[in-house]
């Protein structure tokens, strides 16, 4: 276990933010995975908990049947909130094997899969799911905002 600072982590964090190649990016998040959930704890990262409780407040649906993907999964920060609110099924994507391999050790999610959003579509199908959601990834250098289009059409009518 490493002793990273709050000025360690928010350099790797200022680090992910540069516009590179998909490939750079990959690699950064692959090498990041193992000290993501441990660097986002010390930065105090609420994202996950917020996204959650907005979500949590504003779907009215059987939240037990409800199938949500959570788009740029990461470690599965974002399901873990979601669990602890009432959703059981999630499907995840990431453009990191590094991320995924521990979003899988979760045990939350029912189907990973690696997409790297901007270069390459959802691997999904159109009209599939009750909740998309993407938590801390639209930025620049991140997931580009021209994915929302597709985000959409992968959420179930209504």
């Amino acid at each position: 276990m490493s002793h990273r600072t709050f000025e360690d982590v928010k350099d790797v964090i200022l680090s992910a933010h540069k516009n590179t190649e998909a490939g750079d990016k990959v690699n950064f998040y692959n090498t990041w995975a193992e000290n993501y959930d441990q660097d986002v704890s010390l930065l105090d990262y609420r994202a996950p908990s917020l996204a959650a409780n907005c979500l949590s407040s504003s779907f009215d649906g059987d939240r037990d049947t409800a199938v949500v993907l959570d788009v740029a999964c990461g470690t599965g920060l974002v399901a873990a909130q979601l669990k602890r609110r009432g959703f059981t099924h999630f499907v995840g994507v990431d453009g990191s094997k590094g991320m995924l391999r521990l979003a899988s050790k979760t045990g939350l999610y029912q189907d990973l899969r690696q997409c790297m959003l901007g270069d390459e579509s959802l691997p999904v199908q159109a009209g599939q799911f009750d909740v998309v959601i993407i938590v801390g990834a639209l930025s620049d250098g991140q997931v580009p905002v021209s994915v929302i289009r597709e985000l959409c059409q992968v959420t179930k009518p209504g």
